[in-house]
């Protein structure tokens, strides 16, 4: 399933340090469709409903005394591509990242996707270049603990996909414009170009949107554990909301596009 998206913090966290406001605050809720469409050789397919993805930011939390902003995302699956694959799908992650810079605190995975129920938990710890992963087997009875290490040499500022998509939105858009972040999948890490591609209309349940095309891409090897290429629409206007996404993986595409937005 795609691992695919604000009230005042303070006055802080609502100016970018060129002094801009920030296009987003604690409270914003973006919901989104998903749809798949199949890859090539399965041409005889329809694109076809999938289910529904929300993402939620929000305030007043707290890791280790200092502020965080928490990240909330559900997955859950419907329609006929649920009815297709015969699988259900209910994932929550819940984020905590740092409200100055996106650096990610720590991330927090309920997968639940078919007879696969894992517990995930990724902490970082950016003073000994480390991260923390553990995760736990539902599936089973007793759980079993599968994981539960350290990774070393872990660079000091990680972020999220979600807390990736945040921080791009503090960027400068233009055509051609080019960024560099490092990603975090469980304990994967990626180093991932984002790229300012071109404006474009898109159409979505919740209307039409002049957006940016922003292409997210893994400098080597694939974006997320099994591969796969993210590219998200965001508003041609100073909030730059995403109204849609495509993550292209192993069979075929998940595309998300815009429902309902909540600031």
């Amino acid at each position: 399933m795609i691992c695919v998206f604000f009230l005042v913090l303070d006055a802080a966290a609502q100016v970018r340090a060129d002094g801009k406001a920030r296009p987003f605050s604690p409270g914003e809720n973006v919901v989104f469709d998903l749809d798949w469409k199949p890859p090539w050789y399965l041409f005889f397919l329809p694109q076809m409903s999938a289910g529904e993805a929300e993402v939620t930011l929000s305030d007043g939390a707290e890791y280790m005394d200092r502020k965080a902003l928490k990240i909330t995302f559900s997955a859950r699956s419907s329609g006929t591509f649920a009815k297709l694959v015969g699988m259900k799908v209910d994932d929550k992650w819940e984020m905590l990242t740092d409200p100055d810079t996106f650096c990610t605190f720590r991330t927090f995975k309920q997968e639940r996707e078919g007879k696969r129920k894992r517990d995930i938990e990724v902490i970082y710890l950016p003073q000994t270049r480390q991260l923390h992963i553990r995760e736990l087997d539902l599936a089973i009875s007793p759980p079993k603990v599968r994981r539960d290490e350290d990774r070393n040499d872990i660079p000091e500022c990680v972020h999220d996909l979600f807390s990736a998509v945040y921080a791009t939105r503090l960027r400068d858009f233009f055509p051609g414009a080019k960024y560099r972040s490092i990603l975090g999948d469980n304990d994967k890490i990626k180093d991932i170009e984002i790229r300012v591609d071109k404006s474009e209309n898109v159409q979505t349940p919740a209307g039409a949107f002049k957006a940016w095309r922003v292409d997210t891409v893994a400098i080597v090897g694939g974006l997320f554990k099994q591969g796969g290429q993210l590219r998200v629409w965001l508003t041609a206007d100073e909030k730059k909301v995403p109204v849609q996404l495509e993550v292209k993986v192993p069979l075929g595409t998940v595309v998300g596009k815009l429902k309902s937005v909540r600031y």
